[in-house]
């Protein structure tokens, strides 16, 4: 029988980033019983995610590194310091073997404590460019696993993307057949989206031949939800599980989203996304993720400082024939896969 091992998480921030270490941890633990600790911020989604689980939860003290004028600059630093000393401490006593990273800056100080006390490391990073957090945590990186082609060299793995295999549920119990009318997701939740849902408010009356599925997320704007829920031919939706996500992956053939993570899911259902990268997010990594599925996969790339609206409407008119004519899903376990295989070596 296999021995076990201890497997430590830290990383989150955003649903993006918290969903694939639950997926992570689902399918190691189809096939292994390992002991898991979760190391991040107390009253978190991390540590929500972890009690779901059942993954033993410690908090640690970090600092936000602000590449800006903030007298907090000043005294701040110390909390990585006793974030560093926390962290041994947690990571010695359970006697954790191997620390996966996803992303933030909470998981500096574990990632630091983890090499000094020289366990296996492994980072991943979901977008075309590099976030801070993962360019330090990196440098101490035992693998580093990137969604894009960014290296492939070394320690450098281009891995693809970390998916969740529950998904693939509702692809086994859903048949596609060609809907009769364009079918568009318009998926655009956090960091700013309110602008891609306020301009599709402005050409819905032109667009009641097409069927619309609107996420907008848990903290949407009310008064805007109640605008696109006027409309016969939209379906609006707050919070959503990824089983009820995929049922609609199936069930669409255009999307319109922001340039991040989401736009691989979307590719491995066969969906045609057009992408508007917001320039607000950090890095513009959105703009760099969209300019990658344009470039490879045909992607429509919007500019948001355009009459956006008009924008949207022009695209969808071009595509008022097109349907969805398979999936992408030979690719879909790979990242999983690659990961899981370093952790069990």
């Amino acid at each position: 029988m296999e021995k076990s091992k201890r497997i430590i998480f830290t990383g989150g921030w955003t649903g993006g980033h918290v969903t694939p270490i639950e997926s992570l941890y689902n399918y190691i633990e189809e096939t292994s019983h390992n002991r898991y600790l979760w190391l991040w911020e107390r009253d978190s989604l991390e540590e929500s995610a972890a009690a779901k689980l059942g993954i033993e939860f410690k908090d640690i003290a970090a600092w936000k590194i602000r590449r800006y004028w903030d007298v907090r600059n000043f005294y701040e630093p110390l909390k990585n310091l006793t974030g560093i000393f926390e962290s041994l401490y947690y990571i010695f006593k359970f006697k954790g073997e191997i620390v996966f990273s996803k992303w933030w800056f909470v998981s500096v100080p574990a990632v630091i404590a983890a090499f000094l006390l020289r366990k296996k490391i492994y980072i991943h990073e979901s977008d075309a460019v590099m976030w801070l957090a993962n360019k330090i945590t990196s440098k101490f990186a035992s693998k580093v696993f990137y969604t894009f082609p960014n290296e492939k060299s070394g320690k450098h793995i281009h891995s693809w993307p970390i998916v969740n295999p529950v998904m693939l549920d509702s692809v086994k119990s859903l048949s596609k057949t060609e809907n009769e009318r364009l079918t568009v997701l318009v998926i655009a939740w956090s960091q700013g989206s309110q602008k891609i849902f306020e301009q599709l408010v402005k050409m819905l009356p032109d667009c009641s031949d097409i069927d619309f599925h609107v996420i907008m997320g848990t903290n949407s704007d009310a008064s805007l939800k109640a605008q696109l829920g006027n409309y016969g031919n939209v379906k609006v939706y707050g919070y959503i599980s990824q089983k009820e996500l995929s049922k609609l992956y199936v069930v669409s053939d255009i999307a319109i989203s922001r340039g991040s993570s989401t736009l691989w899911e979307l590719f491995y259902f066969g969906i045609h996304t057009i992408i508007i990268p917001l320039k607000a997010t950090g890095w513009n990594h959105q703009y760099h993720n969209g300019k990658y599925f344009a470039e490879n996969y045909g992607s429509d790339l919007l500019d948001e400082d355009e009459n956006l609206s008009l924008e949207i409407f022009r695209k969808l008119q071009k595509y008022k024939n097109l349907r969805k004519t398979g999936l992408n899903l030979e690719w879909y376990l790979d990242g999983l896969n690659m990961i899981k295989e370093e952790i069990e070596k």
